[in-house]
């Protein structure tokens, strides 16, 4: 409710106002320039908002960053994917909530077990070991999906999710998105792409 966001004297965000609904996907479409990947970094508490009010299930939240966002649900598929690329599948996932052993120890069979019991759920081929830089852009953004999953997100934002990829991977997001969907999360859907926007959608918003 009345998300206002300025940088400087060049005010982004004038007193926006979205509604999410539980287990729907809404098409956020603009053009370069409208606002819509700054609200979002607002949601997920990568920029502070100036002015308004976030609600989440009916209480009022504020994220001090995307860590804090994460652990109240609300996860985000960034297009400009920022993942520690010398290090392997798995610890990008669980970064920073390894499961530990003793309190101590970290519990490398579990990681990699729950890594791939999250790759099963959505049907991503990828090895848990596999070093990050080793992948295409493509598999990598399904890793990055997956560790939004792994949160048991309430909320996702897709932020341009297709730009890297093939015919054939589109389709598998969509099935991701639309299984997500039918589990009760709300997906927040960025795109310039008319034809996804219109598919994939149960509602469009349009920021000018």
């Amino acid at each position: 409710r009345n998300m206002s966001k300025s940088f400087g004297r060049n005010r982004v965000l004038d007193h926006i106002n979205l509604d999410l609904k539980r287990g729907t996907v809404m098409g956020l479409m603009g053009e370069n320039g409208a606002g819509k990947s700054t609200m979002m970094k607002c949601l997920f508490g990568t920029y502070q908002k100036d002015e308004g009010k976030i609600t989440l299930d009916g209480r009022e939240v504020s994220f001090s960053g995307p860590k804090d966002a994460l652990e109240n649900g609300i996860a985000m598929v960034h297009q400009e994917l920022n993942q520690a690329l010398k290090r392997n599948v798995m610890d990008n996932i669980w970064l920073g909530r390894y499961p530990k052993v003793g309190g101590l120890m970290v519990n490398e069979r579990k990681i990699y077990q729950d890594t791939l019991d999250v790759f099963k759920e959505l049907e991503i081929d990828v090895d848990p070991k596999r070093v990050m830089s080793t992948m295409p852009v493509s598999q990598r953004q399904m890793v990055e999906i997956a560790k939004a999953v792994s949160f048991n997100s309430k909320i996702i934002v897709f932020d341009e999710p297709t730009s890297s990829l093939t015919e054939e991977e589109v389709e598998h997001l969509f099935r991701i998105i639309n299984m997500l969907r039918d589990r009760g999360c709300g997906i927040i859907y960025i795109s310039h792409k008319m034809a996804e926007i219109k598919r994939i959608s149960d509602e469009i918003t349009i920021m000018r």
